[in-house]
């Protein structure tokens, strides 16, 4: 539902700004002819060639669980485990072509890196007595997230002014997971406690969505700035942890280029 409804209020702002631009565009055209002929000095392929640099921050949180069991004294230990990661900065880049006035396509790549915490509980078998387990709780240890995807995008081009222009994009994203989990402890013999835990790295690749949209002033023809919003993201099956989430709703700010 969240993804939903961070992707439905993209597009309304998207459809609201179109409908703003589109009364400001009515003056353009004449400003846009003033400097056209001092952005082909600068623009060998008259800004069609778009490339974009961001800073951004991811905002959504990421919960890896684990689950698993070993025989112990002629019975079942279980473990129960959760690997959780926070927001943070990420980094961002994409080249694009602009097609047709309103029409362009890109490619881009975002990075995202964080340590976090794992922790669990164990129920740990009593070696003298049958059906009396002990409740152990994991404490927790530091394990690493990272997220790198790459997308594809549709560009739709909306210009408020000569220097101002409002772009809305779409298309799917090509995630790939990292994650270190808590997959085995080590119980000395003939207690109940937990002496340590083993830490893998497991990683799995999933297919999602990324939907925004980018504001963005031209200080010259060739440099710009600007700044996004948007849902970027999908979920991931790995070994031992099913639909954990990967990307997210994602803000940026950053240069602008164009050729």
């Amino acid at each position: 539902m969240k993804t939903t409804l961070r992707i439905s209020v993209l597009m309304t702002v998207l459809a609201f700004c179109g409908a703003t631009a589109a009364l400001a565009q009515q003056t353009a055209p004449s400003a846009q002819n003033t400097n056209q002929g001092a952005s082909q000095k600068t623009q060998p392929l008259g800004g069609k060639l778009l490339v974009d640099f961001n800073l951004a921050a991811q905002s959504q949180s990421t919960e890896a669980s684990t689950d698993f069991s070993f025989p112990l004294y002629g019975q079942t230990a279980s473990v129960t485990t959760t690997s959780a990661n926070d927001g943070g900065p990420m980094f961002d880049a994409s080249v694009g072509y602009q097609i047709k006035p309103r029409i362009g396509v890109a490619v881009g790549f975002t990075h995202f890196s964080q340590t976090g915490t794992a922790q669990g509980a164990a129920s740990i078998p009593s070696p003298i007595f049958f059906n009396r387990p002990a409740n152990v709780t994991i404490p927790a240890t530091d394990v690493k997230r990272s997220d790198r995807d790459v997308y594809l995008v549709v560009l739709g081009f909306v210009p408020i002014t000569p220097v101002i222009k409002l772009t809305g994009f779409i298309g799917p994203s090509f995630g790939h997971v990292e994650q270190e989990l808590i997959t085995g402890v080590t119980v000395p013999d003939g207690t109940q406690s937990i002496s340590s835990t083993t830490i893998t790295t497991q990683n799995g690749s999933s297919t999602g969505v990324n939907v925004g949209v980018d504001l963005s002033y031209m200080f010259t023809p060739l440099v710009g700035a600007g700044v996004f919003m948007r849902y970027n993201g999908g979920s991931v099956d790995l070994d031992t942890a099913n639909d954990v989430k990967w990307g997210g709703f994602q803000l940026g700010i950053g240069a602008r280029l164009r050729f």
